[in-house]
């Protein structure tokens, strides 16, 4: 659910800064095309659906599983990128058992959902 939510965020932003770099046309002389204005109001809907459609899936998120535990997957992708930045091809034994006990305490929690809903 968080990764859809950054998705749309990030659909959110990309509208947000398109219309922001069409408002700057009208700052010139030359802004008497019909044509643009109807883009940038064509802009600006798409851009209050996208916002509205982060609304409703912000308001039907599953709020009562919560954050269990914070997401690590950044954390792993940083710490990797950097190992290999290092080392080309060469990831730390320690990020590894790290990556593993979280992965292994993910499966256990995916385990007792399962047998909850049985």
């Amino acid at each position: 659910m968080d990764e859809l939510i950054e998705e749309v965020e990030q659909v959110i932003l990309q509208y947000k800064l398109n219309i922001e770099r069409q408002k700057k046309y009208y700052d010139y002389p030359f802004t008497n095309n019909p044509d643009h204005y109807y883009k940038l109001m064509m802009l600006q809907k798409t851009f209050e659906v996208w916002t509205n459609c982060l609304e409703k899936i912000m308001k039907y998120r599953k709020e009562r599983w919560g954050p269990i535990e914070p997401r690590r997957s950044k954390e792993f992708d940083d710490r990797i990128k950097n190992e290999k930045n290092g080392v080309p091809g060469f990831v730390t034994p320690r990020t590894l058992d790290a990556m593993l006990t979280y992965i292994k305490c993910l499966e256990s929690r995916i385990e007792q959902l399962e047998g909850i809903s049985a």
